[in-house]
């Protein structure tokens, strides 16, 4: 039986068998082949000279200078002379009836009644044509003539039962002076006398607001601010 394995070394170990010998040098030529095969099929390369790489140079054309526009001066009109306003002409319209006016007229917005002033008649229209002048019958409380009252307006039982109302028996009175005041009124009212215990006085002067008087007539003209003696006198209710 013989083994199967033999080795290509001598029996020392260091030089083949000769009968190797073809076939060590058939598997050397091959391998030579097979570099030159190699060497001959790669790409061939660019000749130059040895660098780390090569550079590519591109040109860039410069950019033509563009021809400078010459610069257009914006014509200036010449300025339009003003000329002076007109006056708006003067309509004048036909004669038309009045505006006629309704609630809410916008032109009243505003209109407050108590601003207005009240137009004081004259001394002269209100006095009494040809008529005697008004009697003194003593002195007022500033020591000036007191003349004897003349109603404008008499006032109401409604006017004063609400002041004299269980001050007296029928017959009472009850007397006061008072200054004459514009629109026939009366102020600065003071108690002068009364039917003795009654209060009467001072009743008829807190109800003097609603009093109207007229001025005493002097001269033949009413004189606002003279002072008036005012009597009520109590008496049985119809």
């Amino acid at each position: 039986m013989t083994t199967a394995t033999a080795s290509f070394l001598s029996p020392t170990g260091l030089w083949p068998d000769r009968r190797r010998v073809p076939v060590l040098a058939a598997v050397l030529a091959l391998h030579v082949l097979l570099i030159l095969l190699l060497l001959w099929l790669a790409p061939p390369q660019p000749k130059g000279k040895p660098g780390p790489g090569s550079m590519v140079a591109v040109n860039i054309a410069a950019p033509t200078p563009e021809r400078a526009r010459p610069k257009v001066q914006p014509q200036l009109r010449p300025p339009t002379p003003r000329s002076a306003p007109q006056p708006e002409p003067i309509i004048k319209a036909p004669d038309a009836p009045p505006a006629k006016w309704s609630f809410g007229d916008p032109a009243l917005m505003g209109f407050d009644l108590r601003k207005t002033q009240r137009a004081e008649l004259p001394a002269a229209q209100v006095a009494g044509a040809n008529l005697p002048d008004t009697a003194v019958v003593g002195v007022a409380p500033d020591g000036s003539k007191l003349y004897a009252a003349e109603w404008q307006r008499e006032p109401t039982d409604a006017e004063l039962a609400f002041y004299i109302r269980g001050k007296g028996r029928p017959g009472a009175y009850g007397l006061i002076a008072c200054r004459t005041a514009p629109r026939f009124r009366v102020e600065d009212c003071k108690a002068i006398g009364e039917t003795p215990g009654t209060g009467l006085g001072y009743a008829v002067q807190e109800a003097a607001w609603q009093f109207r008087v007229k001025p005493p007539r002097i001269d033949g003209e009413y004189q606002v601010g003279t002072w008036v003696s005012i009597r009520i006198d109590l008496r049985e209710s119809e």
